[in-house]
């Protein structure tokens, strides 16, 4: 039998300690439960966590990479064309499909979903801390598309920051809500209408009108 650390045993862990965690609670998971569910002794997981507070820091981190590299990639993907070219309808298409992306690289499935918005919360300070991180970086994400938006002449001058911190708590708020009421959650109708809601109100005058039918 082989001692050595792997990378894919560890990824491996941390997917089957998602679900554990989501499912039971972090307070009432223990060592225990994660073994099971990954099919592997105490000695095993003691080699990658010390303990499975470590192990929901370690799920936490992914989640934080995820969304940095989100944030790398779309970083070079400023459009260039002509606001008066491009119609309402469109701008909020395209804005929809970027907040659906970012919510779906936070969000990967429910048990992520259930992990940051209710098991890590409060949990400690070192805990805390990571989710301001992973906070910051989404909001950071909004706040960099509403800024190049504004030099592109998209969008009317706005506080790009406070705006940014309303899309992203109002999505946390609805996804929470969903959360509770064990109802499916829609990533697709979540990005759509918190786009919408905000586009709304601060796309430019300068954006094509919509073509007459008939």
């Amino acid at each position: 039998m082989s001692y050595m650390r792997s990378p894919d045993r560890q990824r491996h862990i941390l997917a089957c300690a998602k679900r554990v965690f989501a499912e039971r609670g972090f307070h009432a998971a223990n060592v225990s439960h994660i073994c099971e569910a990954a099919g592997i002794g105490r000695g095993t997981l003691y080699l990658y966590f010390a303990n499975k507070r470590s192990v929901l820091e370690a799920i936490l981190r992914e989640t934080l990479e995820r969304v940095r590299t989100l944030m790398e990639r779309q970083s070079a993907q400023e459009t260039t064309v002509p606001p008066e070219k491009v119609t309402r309808s469109s701008a909020i298409a395209y804005s929809a499909a970027q907040l659906r992306q970012l919510l779906e690289v936070v969000f990967q499935d429910d048990d992520t979903l259930r992990i940051l918005l209710r098991e890590a919360v409060g949990l400690d300070v070192d805990i805390e801390k990571v989710l301001g991180e992973i906070d910051d970086a989404l909001v950071g994400i909004v706040e960099r598309s509403l800024i190049a938006a504004q030099r592109a002449g998209f969008i009317r001058p706005l506080d790009p920051r406070a705006v940014a911190t309303m899309v992203v708590g109002g999505v946390e708020k609805l996804a929470l809500a969903a959360l509770r009421s064990d109802a499916p959650v829609d990533l697709d109708r979540l990005a759509t209408e918190a786009t919408r809601l905000h586009a709304i109100g601060t796309l430019s005058d300068r954006l094509k009108p919509e073509p007459k039918k008939g």
